[in-house]
């Protein structure tokens, strides 16, 4: 069975898309943007990049990736949502069911441990930032992911 949500992980999964044209742009193509750097992140946090010195600029630039990195993972999501579109128009509405389960219940653990790290990180710069933002991929991905 699903376990309960804490009320932390309800206002993540409550909190909307950006709205960004940055957003957009991104998240109708991969050719849209330059996702070259996007890949430094795909790993769980904690990272320990080197920081920048958090100027106005920096932190527009922090926040932008924010918003590229989510587009990014809405966009693949698109394709996972589709196939379950077609398990389910096809009638594999149980194996649908359970699958969605399984990817909650992992999901909602993998959500706990990047939390534990955002919320232990010293840094307040671009490490935290997309640390918090992984976090919120995670709750993203709880009916998108495979």
């Amino acid at each position: 069975l699903v376990p309960p949500l804490s009320s932390c992980l309800i206002v993540f999964a409550t909190t909307p898309l950006p709205t960004s044209n940055l957003f957009h742009e991104a998240s109708c193509s991969a050719d849209a943007l330059d996702e070259s750097n996007l890949y430094l992140w795909e790993k769980d946090p904690p990272y320990n990049y080197p920081e920048p010195f958090m100027t106005v600029d920096e932190a527009h630039y922090t926040w932008n990736m924010v918003d590229v990195l989510i587009s990014q993972h809405w966009r693949l999501a698109k394709v996972v949502r589709a196939e379950c579109a077609l398990r389910f128009t096809n009638g594999k509405v149980q194996d649908l069911l359970d699958d969605m389960v399984e990817r909650l219940v992992g999901c909602i653990d993998r959500w706990i441990t990047i939390a534990s790290h955002v919320t232990v990180m010293e840094e307040t710069g671009r490490n935290r930032v997309i640390a918090g933002c992984v976090g919120k991929l995670e709750i993203y991905s709880m009916t998108v992911r495979r």
